[in-house]
């Protein structure tokens, strides 16, 4: 048996970044050291500006105003699930023509927490959490940067998270399940960067994929992690040695990826239906008209960004002393392909290209520069430092400041809310329901289901995956202004639009010239037309 290991060693990475014998796996090469010992005050003005930074970035998070799009669903399946104590609901329950669907809730606990803490804090508590998530999750993807000793770790860090957040920066900028979903990602390749045998990483990647399972369908992102850190290490034991079956690092990713693969198939109430039906989303036909769900295209500022990122990968590999794993390149190339094919998959390529960033910068210049530990009493010093830092930042935020104040917390208003959230198209359909069928801007359709008539019929919503073929056939071809638009409107038997005066111009141009259309609401946002009588 082998000794125990502690789960975070920081000696490790002295031995891991800093030593005279540079470990890589198994492998050993010497490289040349210079100590860059600083004295006095000089030690703590990188971890400063680090702190001030980290502060910064939150800081300006928790000023994003709350996305108009399936947040708002998912607080509303939330309210149903606290509303009908706790059950998870089996069928669709806001959508008329997906009632017979049946229901695979992948995110409920995320559903749950996040109206938990609206509930609680209202829209302000959003805020903050969502900053929070997104800060943890650049500070986890540069994590065994700053962990190490390097001399240059705290720039390289900032470099790779900066890589990060821009690339992401499209799918990060809205809070949803998704973004619990990408904090287990990157607190399972923290964990999984380090190779040495422990049995508590294995247990810890068991917990994380179990919570992740409840928290969001990408679970199985979580999968394909473990099994490249399999497959990585056995091509390395190949590579320098040959052999590969008496490896002990090799047998720890087994045990690592047989836990990780095996607990999700038994954390939730669906059992072991629940990879097949995440994939079976996934591949529903509906989904080809949504943009994320589409090959990422040129034109998208999300793709220039990613091609900027691997031109900066493959300079630094060139001029960097730094090798990174296989299992790594494997990731970074496999979600990157993935993306090429759907441009939501840039989720999880991001925080990859962060992470080798990082790890690359680390690696420049001829000789490799160590850092100083800290003394007691300059770790007392930051941690004063961090926690007033903290404290600046979280009571200058206007969120923090709204949590004071007497509202109704799970009303959404501005400013907290996208100016492209129809929160007065809402308010006028709360005090004038609108009768029958309800055709509304995909991207409203859920927060008018969290805030607006409350048996108010929709159409579509933001789970077309769960909306019959043809009814979003016939919704995609009235927002496009087909010639038989009037006819599909009559098939679904809608009487009512509301639409985005900007996305939608052409077929409110086309309901004013039309005998059977009047205008009952408009706004600088949005209109709302209804069937004459």
């Amino acid at each position: 048996m082998h000794r125990e290991t502690p789960l975070f060693d920081h000696h490790f990475g002295d031995r891991l970044l800093s030593s005279d014998e540079v470990v890589v796996d198994s492998a050993t090469r010497k490289e040349p050291q210079v100590d860059t010992r600083l004295s006095g005050p000089r030690m703590l003005v990188g971890p400063l500006l680090l702190l001030v930074a980290v502060a910064g970035l939150w800081s300006g998070l928790v000023r994003q105003p709350l996305w108009h799009t399936d947040l708002w669903g998912h607080l509303a399946y939330g309210r149903w699930m606290v509303e009908h104590d706790g059950q998870t609901p089996s069928n669709e329950p806001f959508l008329p023509h997906a009632t017979g669907e049946a229901l695979v809730d992948t995110a409920r606990w995320s559903q749950l927490i996040g109206f938990r803490i609206m509930s609680a804090g209202g829209g302000e508590a959003l805020q903050l959490l969502y900053a929070t998530l997104v800060t943890g999750c650049a500070l986890l993807a540069v994590m065994p940067v700053l962990a190490s000793r390097r001399g240059r770790r705290i720039p390289s860090a900032v470099c790779g998270a900066a890589i990060f957040l821009a690339v992401g920066w499209q799918q990060l900028q809205i809070i949803r399940p998704q973004l619990a979903g990408l904090a287990c990602f990157t607190l399972l390749s923290a964990l999984m960067h380090d190779p040495r045998p422990s049995r508590r990483r294995v247990i810890l990647v068991g917990i994380v994929l179990g919570l992740w399972a409840n928290l969001h369908g990408s679970f199985v992102i979580g999968w394909l992690l473990v099994v490249l850190h399999v497959i990585g290490r056995v091509i390395d034991c190949r590579h320098r040695t040959g052999r590969w079956r008496s490896d002990r690092q090799l047998a720890h990713r087994f045990r690592q990826a047989i836990v990780g693969l095996l607990v999700p198939l038994v954390a939730t109430p669906y059992g072991v239906t629940l990879p097949w039906s995440a994939w079976q989303i996934g591949q529903h036909p509906n989904l080809a008209d949504i943009v994320e769900w589409q090959p990422l295209a040129w034109g998208q500022i999300q793709a220039r960004a990613m091609l900027a990122a691997v031109i900066l990968i493959l300079a630094l590999a060139l001029a960097s002393r730094r090798r990174i794993r296989t299992p790594a390149w494997l990731m970074l190339a496999t979600t990157g392909v993935a993306t090429l094919v759907c441009s939501r998959w840039i989720n999880w390529w991001a925080p990859m290209a962060g992470s080798v960033v990082a790890f690359q910068a680390s690696g420049l210049g001829h000789q490799v520069r160590t850092a100083s530990t800290f003394s007691t009493r300059q770790k007392g010093q930051l941690a004063g430092c961090g926690v007033i830092v903290a404290t600046l930042a979280i009571i200058s935020s206007p969120a923090a400041r709204g949590l004071l104040t007497h509202r109704d917390t799970l009303v959404a208003r501005r400013p907290l809310v996208s100016a492209s959230t129809p929160v007065e198209a809402t308010a006028w359909l709360v005090s004038h329901p609108p009768r029958g069928m309800v055709l509304a801007a995909y991207e409203w359709g859920d927060f008018l289901i969290w805030q607006g008539p409350p048996q108010i019929q929709l159409m579509v919503a933001s789970h077309t995956h769960l909306i019959p073929e043809s009814v979003w056939r016939d919704y995609i071809e009235v927002i496009g202004v087909s010639r038989d638009w009037p006819q599909r409107l009559e098939r679904q038997q809608v009487h009512t639009l509301v639409l985005d005066r900007h996305r939608q111009a052409g077929l409110i141009a086309a309901l004013a010239n039309h005998p059977l259309w009047k205008k009952n609401y408009s706004d600088d946002l949005a209109e709302v037309w209804s069937r004459k009588q």
